[in-house]
């Protein structure tokens, strides 16, 4: 059975990882946390067994979900600013990352965070706290925990 821990990585990733501050303590950092559980989720879910051949298992994969989700706010931030129109993940990003990667799996990774990101916005349509919308207000949620 799926656990909440399990189903979003829970043990792997922390809110720790997205500020080094009480100021950093924001709503735009909040959604790069839970960018970072899905991209991994979603990742694992469809890729582990592959990556594994790779020599990355969890650990790699998180480190590599946090990397993916801190580089998406500067394009985020882009986006809401209206300098440019289309969010994008580039080819680069993982292959910077994990460069012996096959270019087929390169294009997987990057469909799952494709996946992740849609999946995540549809939530945030009718999440009430507004992690995008109010980008730069406090986030009470990384007090809360236990993580």
């Amino acid at each position: 059975m799926e656990t909440e821990e399990s189903r979003y990585g829970i043990s792997m990733i922390k809110p720790i990882s997205f500020y080094s501050s009480e100021s950093e303590k924001i709503k735009l950092n909040w959604f790069c946390y839970e960018l970072s559980m899905a991209i991994y989720d979603e990742i694992k879910e469809n890729l582990g067994k592959r990556l594994k051949k790779y020599k990355i298992d969890d650990e790699p994969l998180a480190e590599f979900s946090i990397y993916i989700s801190k580089k998406m706010k500067d394009i985020i931030l882009q986006k809401l600013s209206g300098r440019i129109e289309k969010v994008y993940f580039s080819y680069e990003m993982v292959e910077s990352y994990f460069p012996n990667l096959s270019d087929k799996l390169v294009n997987k990774v990057l469909d799952g965070i494709s996946k992740a990101w849609d999946e995540l916005l549809s939530v945030c349509e009718i999440c009430p706290t507004r992690c995008i919308s109010e980008k730069d207000a406090y986030c009470t949620m990384f007090d809360e925990g236990p993580y």
